[in-house]
């Protein structure tokens, strides 16, 4: 299914077992927002439980376009499948689709009242810029989220 919001799917094939890498990225993960101690081995904020993720990257301040990791850990008889998804949060999906219903209604009544479509003609100029903004912003934040996501296996044997 094609979806306008940005995302992205990654598959990857790693020769640990499932555990190993349950293990792997939970010391790498912290559910708690503020500063810890061990701060320089956490490089996400979420859960790991039952072969499923659910991890953002920690950073110190708040980005609206920084992706949500979801994943799903897979055994295989030469390691572990690793599924990905990489989404915007639900907050700024929800909101990315509130400002293009907005922007819509608004433009179609401001362009029937007027009897001038050239509202309708920016109101949907500004839907293209507003989801190019979101769409190269997530390219953006995507790159250092996946750079860290396999730096992690990377040091492992």
């Amino acid at each position: 299914m094609i979806s306008l919001l940005p995302a992205h799917h990654e598959t990857i094939v790693l020769p640990h077992p499932a555990e190993k890498i349950v293990e792997i990225i939970s010391t790498a993960t912290s559910n708690k927002p503020f500063r810890q101690a061990n701060e320089s081995t956490l490089f996400f904020n979420g859960w790991v439980k039952d072969n499923r993720f659910r991890i953002s990257l920690r950073g110190q301040r708040v980005n609206h376009y920084l992706p949500l990791i979801i994943g799903q850990i897979e055994s295989s008889s030469s390691g572990s499948i690793v599924f990905m998804d990489y989404k915007l949060f639900p907050s700024t999906r929800l909101l990315l689709t509130l400002w293009t219903i907005l922007l819509t209604f608004g433009c179609v009544v401001v362009s029937f009242q007027l009897k001038n479509i050239f509202y309708l003609l920016a109101g949907a100029a500004g839907i293209l810029l507003l989801y190019a903004v979101a769409w190269s912003n997530f390219r953006l934040q995507l790159r250092p989220a996946r750079e860290a996501f396999l730096r992690l296996f990377a040091s492992y044997p």
